[in-house]
C-alpha cells in the first residue's frame, strides 16, 4: 500500500507556497495599479510636479519699470514733438526775447524732488542754445501758468529764480523761440532736484553756468520737445 502521507505534505506545501505568492503579490499589484494613471501618459503636470512660475525678463523688466516710475512733463499749448505756438515765440510781438511763456505741467513720480528747475534749449543740429531757465521752483508746486512775469525772482512763484539769455530786462523774463524762419527743434527739460535751492548760483551767472549747476543739483530729468519756425519779422 501506497504511503499517501509524504504527496499530502508536498501538496499542502505546494498550496501554501502559492498562497504566499499571491498575498505577497497583492500589495505589489495594488500599487501597480494606483500608479496607473500617472504612468499612463502625458497629462497635465501636478503643481508639484510643475514647479513655480518663472516671470520672463521683460515682464521682470517691467515691473521695474512700473515700480520707479520717473517724473512727467507735458503743456496744454502743444503736444510732445508738436509746433510750439507763435503765440510763446518772438513771432507774436515781432520782437526777440520777453516772449510770453507757456503753461506747464508735471508730475515727480518716484524722485523724491526737493525743487524744480526748467531750461529751454534750442537743440538744432546736435546743438545747446540755452534760452530760459527757471529754478528753485518748490517741490509743492506742480505746474506753471501762462505768461510768467519778469524779474530775476519770479513774481508769484514763492522764491523760484529765472534768467534767460540776452542782457537787461530781456534776460529776466522767458525768451521763446526765434530760429529765423527755419524750423527749429526745441526741449524743455523739467529737472528733479535734490535740494530746495541750486547752490552757487545769482543774477550774473551766466547761461552755462546756469544749466551746468542745475544738472549737478538734479536726481532725475525728463524732456518736452516742440519745433518753431518763428522769425521776429
Amino acid at each position: 500500500m501506497v504511503n499517501l502521507l509524504p504527496s499530502r505534505a508536498v501538496l499542502a506545501g505546494v498550496v501554501g507556497a502559492a498562497m504566499a505568492v499571491t498575498v505577497a503579490a497583492g500589495p505589489a499589484e495594488a500599487s501597480a495599479t494606483a500608479a496607473g494613471p500617472a504612468a499612463a501618459g502625458p497629462t497635465a503636470a501636478s503643481p508639484a510636479t510643475a514647479g513655480p512660475a518663472t516671470a520672463s525678463p521683460a515682464a521682470a523688466d517691467a515691473a521695474a519699470a512700473g515700480a520707479k516710475a520717473g517724473p512727467t512733463l507735458s503743456s496744454t499749448a502743444f503736444a510732445d514733438n508738436a509746433a510750439i505756438p507763435d503765440h510763446y515765440s518772438c513771432a507774436f510781438d515781432h520782437k526777440a526775447g520777453r516772449d510770453v511763456s507757456p503753461p506747464l505741467t508735471w508730475t515727480a513720480g518716484d524722485s523724491n524732488a526737493k525743487a524744480y528747475a526748467i531750461v529751454l534749449r534750442d537743440v538744432a543740429n546736435g546743438g545747446d542754445k540755452v534760452h530760459w531757465a527757471i529754478w528753485n521752483i518748490p517741490a509743492a508746486t506742480l505746474s506753471l501758468p501762462e505768461g510768467l512775469g519778469s524779474g530775476y525772482t519770479v513774481p508769484n512763484q514763492n522764491g523760484a529764480k529765472q534768467k534767460a539769455m540776452g542782457s537787461g530786462t530781456t534776460a529776466q523774463q522767458f525768451f521763446g523761440p526765434c530760429p529765423g524762419g527755419h524750423e527749429h527743434p526745441y526741449t524743455f527739460t523739467l529737472y528733479a532736484l535734490k535740494s530746495a535751492t541750486v547752490p552757487g548760483l545769482s543774477s550774473s551767472s551766466s547761461m552755462s553756468q546756469i544749466e551746468s549747476a542745475i544738472k549737478k543739483a538734479s536726481s532725475a530729468n525728463v524732456v518736452l520737445h516742440g519745433k518753431s519756425s518763428a522769425a521776429a519779422n
